[in-house]
């Protein structure tokens, strides 16, 4: 869809598209640090779910007003707020776990 070589037949925002893309190298960077068990990547997890939100209520509000929005595009980020919220308690979750069966002073 980036590139106009595949047209979907629901109608498509150009905005939502690039914000895709752009979130999808943000997602492969916060999956790395979480891979590597960096506190970044939790970070990151955080920020993702936080801005798919925001991008939800805005496509809320839009259908709300009367505009054009594809069912599947809210769909979508649905299922992306959820595997965030996934990722982000899992990550929560191991940190907790590493603090808890850390022995400090030895």
């Amino acid at each position: 869809m980036l590139f106009g070589l595949r047209v979907p037949d629901y109608p498509v925002l150009p905005w939502l598209v690039w914000y895709n893309v752009g979130m999808g190298a943000v997602s492969a960077a916060a999956g790395a640090g979480i891979w590597l068990r960096n506190e970044k990547g939790r970070g990151f997890a955080l920020n993702i779910l936080t801005l798919h939100a925001v991008v939800f209520a805005g496509l809320a509000a839009l259908k709300q007003a009367g505009q054009i929005v594809a069912m599947q595009s809210i769909f979508e980020m649905m299922f992306r707020i959820f595997t965030w919220i996934v990722i982000y308690v899992l990550t929560s979750w191991k940190r907790q776990e590493e603090m808890t069966t850390s022995t400090p002073g030895l």
